[in-house]
């Protein structure tokens, strides 16, 4: 049994069939992965966000980057259904229904409301990395935006 529910098996070609931690065979690979991970570099976001009023009077653009690593691969890289595996796309959408009303004074605030959205939405044993980056705050000095993360274990 591996660290993430799966098994592998040697078949006599060499290959390794790859089960899940309830004996569905998932398939079969050269070699059993490391890690599975779902990357997902920048969601765009148009928030309300900042210390004072004046700074939350105008929407402005922050970016989410979600990292999802799988406790073992998802069905979908067998069956290429979407049903099988955590859909981005209703991810940036559910993000973007959440701050669509909303007003936020931090960074924090913000990464830790879109963490308890994402997180619920993820296979058991999956782990999350989520980071908030406010493109433009009102500081001169800093040329690329500040970035908050949360990340699990």
């Amino acid at each position: 049994m591996q660290g993430d529910g799966t098994s592998t098996a040697g078949g006599s070609n060499g290959a390794r069939r790859v089960e899940s931690a309830d004996g569905t065979v998932r398939g079969e690979l050269a070699a059993a992965p490391r890690e599975v991970r779902l990357d997902v570099e920048a969601i765009r976001l148009k928030v309300r966000l900042g210390c004072l009023p004046a700074e939350r009077a105008l929407p402005q653009d922050v970016e989410v980057k979600i990292t999802i690593r799988f406790a073992e691969l998802p069905p979908a890289c067998w069956t290429d259904a979407l049903h099988d595996t955590v859909c981005y796309a209703e991810l940036a959408a559910l993000a973007r229904e959440h701050v669509r009303s909303r007003e936020f004074r931090l960074i924090e605030r913000l990464a830790l409301e879109l963490y308890g959205l994402v997180r619920e939405r993820l296979p058991r044993g999956a782990r999350l990395d989520l980071t908030v980056t406010k493109l433009a705050p009102p500081v001169p000095e800093l040329e690329r935006g500040v970035r908050f993360t949360i990340a699990d274990g």
